[in-house]
């Protein structure tokens, strides 16, 4: 039964919380540019779009990172989250271009927010595998 002694650990919160916030901003303050005026989506709207699946998958693994008691299977979510953080860092404008200019809110906002956020949930992923490792060995 050691592994149940720890239900709700602190990398565990910081991972919904975190991925909580990546969703909620890619759709509003992280967002990519508007429409043009003639109703077509310039190109960073795909990364966008892309972004905001990833984000999702994020929250529902984090999600369930949360309420998982045993700690391999949180370990195993974990090393799941971590490609996928990975493919958000280097999405947009690496595999999906943004705009030309850049002057542009996908430039200036998106690219630095989902770089700081994505480079935060590696971190936290990495924490959260060594604690893990760590309760196992020890």
């Amino acid at each position: 039964m050691n592994h149940e002694k720890r239900r709700f650990g602190i990398t565990d919160v910081l991972l919904l919380v975190l991925n909580l916030i990546f969703f909620v901003g890619i759709q509003t303050v992280f967002a990519p540019c508007e429409a043009r005026p003639d109703g077509s989506w310039m190109t960073c709207h795909w990364a966008g779009q892309a972004l905001i699946g990833i984000a999702a998958v994020l929250v529902v693994i984090a999600l369930m990172h949360l309420v998982v008691p045993r700690a391999q299977i949180k370990l195993g979510l974990a090393l799941a989250m971590l490609p996928l953080s990975v493919f958000a860092l280097v999405l947009p404008d690496h595999l999906i271009d943004l705009c030309m200019m850049e002057t542009m809110h996908c430039h200036t906002v998106m690219q630095p927010a989902v770089t700081a956020l994505s480079l935060l949930n590696i971190m936290l992923v990495l924490a959260d595998i060594y604690v893990y490792r760590r309760g196992e060995n020890g």
